[in-house]
């Protein structure tokens, strides 16, 4: 049994109420700074509505990935972020449609639209995915079947595979093998932590969730460093492309990005995690360290999306 949280006065939190929508501010920032890196080019107009879909797809898999922490997500939420996501689906493959038809995107029939979906467009899976995931969180909160939350997470993981490896990176055999894991690796660092700080209520539950996080982190860490390293290397011809080519600035940002990240998490697990463990920790601290540092990975998000839609 998963720990819910007593709601206390102490629970409130306006820092914990917008951590969400800042976080997905900040991916459209991380988004802003692809596009100014990588003037006149950038990523493509789609990458507006992927952003968003990533945005639900992360938080997603970390949800269905509390269980493990210890904790019980919230079918409110997660029917919400699956509402997020199907609506971001929808306008992306839109957007695609009218990217391959080389017409505005007012001009696109629903014809047009269907035949792009029958081709067989990454968006495909993320729709059926993300409708699953509002079907089913609408019947969990009727009280009527409790799905357990890692279908929620394998959902979230499947159409977010189904976005990143299409596109540059499936262009080589191991390409979309090490793109997947790397991607699948920062959605659960990131979206576990977003769906801590949405659901956590009390010390006591930053006690049972946080070193165990925390341990588990670093072995994501160590795969997103190592495939993105190797997909980094293969997608840029040498490294003085990481300054004269947008691509590379986009990518050099994304690293410098991860890098803080590192940092951060390594101070964290030095003073923050102790605390916590010792019962040291008041909750709002431990809340807004948390919504600092996944402030910060939403900005390295937003990049890893302007990333993933730029020409190399």
């Amino acid at each position: 049994m998963g720990i819910a949280g007593r709601r206390t006065p102490q629970s409130r939190s306006w820092l914990r109420d917008l951590a969400l929508p800042g976080a997905l501010l900040a991916m459209f920032t991380g988004l802003g700074v692809c596009w100014i890196l990588a003037a006149p080019g950038g990523p493509e107009a789609l990458a507006v509505p992927s952003t968003a879909a990533v945005g639900a797809a992360v938080l997603l898999v970390g949800l269905g990935s509390l269980p493990g922490l210890g904790l019980r997500p919230s079918a409110r939420v997660i029917g919400v972020a699956g509402g997020i996501w199907c609506v971001a689906a929808l306008v992306s493959a839109w957007m695609r449609t009218a990217d391959q038809a080389g017409e505005s995107s007012l001009s696109v029939s629903v014809g047009q639209f269907a035949d792009t979906l029958g081709e067989g467009a990454p968006e495909v899976v993320e729709l059926i995915a993300a409708v699953l995931v509002v079907a089913m969180a609408s019947v969990q909160l009727t009280g009527r079947m409790h799905p357990p939350a890692t279908a929620y997470g394998v959902l979230g993981a499947i159409g977010l595979l189904a976005a990143a490896i299409t596109g540059h990176p499936s262009q080589t055999a191991v390409g979309p093998l090490l793109i997947g894991a790397h991607a699948l690796a920062a959605a659960w660092w990131c979206g576990s932590l977003a769906a801590m700080v949405v659901t956590i209520r009390g010390r006591v539950g930053w006690t049972t969730a946080l070193p165990v996080f925390s341990r588990r982190a670093v072995w994501a860490v160590a795969v997103i460093a190592a495939t993105g390293v190797i997909t980094g290397l293969m997608e840029i011809g040498g490294l003085g492309e990481l300054v004269g080519s947008g691509y590379g600035r986009i990518l050099l940002a994304k690293v410098l990005g991860t890098v803080a990240l590192v940092v951060l998490g390594a101070r964290h697990r030095r003073a923050w995690v102790p605390a916590v463990i010792r019962h040291r920790s008041p909750e709002a601290t431990s809340i807004r360290l948390a919504v600092g540092e996944l402030m910060l990975m939403a900005v390295v998000l937003g990049l890893a999306v302007g990333l993933s839609t730029t020409a190399p």
